[in-house]
């Protein structure tokens, strides 16, 4: 079922019941953006964050965390990792070394082709090394041209990884590597749009119903996106009912 103007209307009415927010913090290496992007797929997102903080204190990182600002603002730049190293990291202990490290031995499914996560963000790191994406910098200079033909590249290469699913994995990534235009359609956000609608709804409807209800608002995708799971995770927002 495609996207209506009714679906649109009905989905910004809810959202203007949510509060919204700027970004506050975020990772400051482009590495951990790797690790929460991929192990945050079919997990609680503290399971994610706990990997990123293991990883941060197992490289010693000087700091991991930061405000957003900050970061975009390429505060620490200077002393980011490369993806590069995460992925040479990965290799040299061995991905089941590597999850047992980070206390997380997640496969990316449960049937079919399936590795550890920790090999899966192995790879992850691997492509974007080998396309130039090497810290957060690189990132806003390659989503500057969106259709061009190095995106394209890096995306089909991204999404051969085992774990890539409906595309999820790769928004979210970009969202943690500070890109304000995408949405993660996650279960959160699939099951608020679905319920605002009253029925269900896959990942290209919700994704293409958030980003335009976000347009409306005059607010970024991200903002709305982040509004709509701090609402499903009950995280200070009562979870949206709908009148009759």
């Amino acid at each position: 079922m495609g996207m209506s103007d009714d679906d649109v209307a009905a989905v910004v009415k809810a959202a203007e019941q949510l509060p919204r927010r700027s970004r506050d913090k975020r990772w400051t290496h482009l590495s951990l953006c790797v690790l929460d992007a991929v192990f945050a797929m079919r997990a609680r997102y503290t399971a994610a964050t706990n990997v990123c903080y293991a990883y941060a204190r197992i490289a010693s990182l000087p700091h991991h965390l930061a405000p957003a600002p900050e970061v975009a603002a390429g505060d620490f730049a200077a002393s980011e990792r490369s993806v590069a190293e995460l992925a040479s990291e990965i290799s040299a202990s061995g991905p089941d070394a590597f999850a047992v490290a980070v206390s997380n031995r997640q496969p990316t499914a449960t049937r079919g082709r399936r590795v550890l996560k920790a090999e899966a963000a192995r790879q992850y790191a691997q492509k974007l090394a080998e396309h130039g994406v090497e810290r957060l910098a690189d990132v806003p200079v390659l989503l500057a041209n969106p259709t061009g033909p190095s995106l394209d590249a890096l995306e089909s290469d991204l999404r051969r990884v085992p774990g890539h699913g409906q595309g999820v994995r790769l928004a979210y990534f970009w969202m943690l590597a500070g890109d304000d235009t995408h949405v993660k359609a996650d279960r959160m956000v699939l099951r608020w749009v679905g319920r605002v609608l009253g029925r269900r709804v896959n990942v290209p409807e919700a994704t293409a119903l958030v980003t335009e209800a976000a347009d409306r608002l005059g607010c970024t995708p991200w903002e709305l996106d982040h509004s709509i799971w701090r609402a499903e995770s009950g995280r200070n927002v009562a979870p949206l009912t709908v009148a009759e």
